[in-house]
């Protein structure tokens, strides 16, 4: 598993991305959906969709009052369906930061913020795009 953070200085926004989960570390995740403000049902789902150690899942919770995000993308079986898991949870966080600012997500702002967002993740998540990098990822144990 690797954790990444990372700030958007623009809308003051912290986000903690969790890649390659297992179910090993189940509890610190929702130790941190906890701290963000993550609470009844919405908890419990992440608990049970995090028990059961799917490939190719994750989840997205934010808090928009206080500008926190925590994403999840758990371990992928392929290139193809770590790519198409990131696309799919970077877009709730996209999404989640124009509710919050009433920001139009058919506009130019939200296009750069997706494409800040894809920058910011980049660094962590080519090592999951890559299949070279993948092999390299597993034999390190991640």
């Amino acid at each position: 598993m690797i954790v990444q953070d990372f700030y958007i200085p623009e809308y003051d926004w912290n986000t903690r991305v969790y890649y390659a989960v297992t179910t090993y570390r189940t509890e610190r995740i929702i130790a941190d959906l906890r701290r963000a403000g993550c609470r009844g049902l919405q908890l419990e789902k992440a608990f049970r969709n995090l028990s059961k150690g799917d490939l190719n899942t994750g989840l997205t919770y934010s808090n928009y009052r206080t500008g926190q995000t925590v994403m999840v993308i758990a371990l992928t079986s392929t290139p193809d369906e770590f790519l198409n898991s990131w696309e799919h949870e970077k877009k709730h966080l996209a999404r989640h930061i124009e509710q919050s600012f009433g920001i139009d997500p058919f506009g130019e702002e939200a296009s750069y913020l997706e494409g800040e967002i894809a920058q910011k993740m980049f660094p962590v998540a080519k090592l999951f795009i890559c299949e070279h990098c993948r092999k390299g990822i597993k034999q390190y144990g991640i």
